[in-house]
């Protein structure tokens, strides 16, 4: 049997903790960048050692930031979105991803603060929840200034799951808990869209 390259099997594997890539689609990614120009190969892999020395998360909502934006306060690098004055400190917005809440600052008026998990509850994953971060947010509970938590977890079997776990850890606290609306999309009609769809925005309908 020919002997393939140990340094671009290496790479294969690599490329596979990215979510969606197999083996197959991996060596695909590995054999362009092969083919590719030195130096485009070359600013990749700086672009990649950038982000193990000079990204960090915030130690309070968990969303990524450069090292040179961390704002010290208690010998603890936090964010500017975590110390601003004018948030409303009694809500925390709950995400699986810090895209998620970029996505919700840009897209809404919300004023309160957020939390993102590191992910969603996967046994099968080994994702429990002291692997997804559920302490941090239990230490936020525990301060007892919070009023409501709003879910905003995927409708994916493991965001649903991770959703209904949060919602029983609030049980002994007294704190509002709800979920962002998923359903029917702006401006989209009943006859292209899926059943599963119809049938959580019908069972989630509300009174006008």
């Amino acid at each position: 049997m020919m002997k393939q390259s140990k340094y671009l099997n290496n790479l294969v594997d690599a490329l596979t903790i990215l979510p969606g890539i197999g083996k197959k689609s991996a060596q695909r990614m590995a054999y362009k960048l092969m083919r590719s120009a030195n130096e485009k190969t070359l600013n990749l892999s700086e672009k990649l050692s950038d982000i193990t020395t000079k990204v960090a998360s915030c130690s309070i909502c968990g969303i990524y930031l450069d090292l040179s934006d961390t704002v010290m306060q208690n010998d603890q690098g936090d964010c500017q979105l975590c110390i601003k004055e004018n948030r409303d400190v009694s809500k925390i917005c709950i995400t699986e991803s810090p895209a998620d809440v970029y996505t919700i600052d840009a897209s809404t008026n919300y004023k309160g603060y957020y939390l993102v998990l590191d992910g969603n509850l996967s046994p099968l994953d080994g994702r429990g929840p002291e692997e997804i971060g559920i302490k941090r947010l239990e230490s936020r509970l525990e301060k007892g200034n919070i009023e409501e938590l709003i879910l905003a977890t995927s409708t994916t079997i493991e965001g649903e799951a991770t959703s209904h776990y949060v919602q029983q850890l609030t049980n002994k606290y007294n704190i509002k808990v709800s979920r962002i609306a998923f359903g029917i999309p702006l401006n989209g009609e009943l006859g292209y869209l899926d059943s599963d769809t119809i049938s959580h925005a019908f069972n989630e309908r509300k009174l006008l």
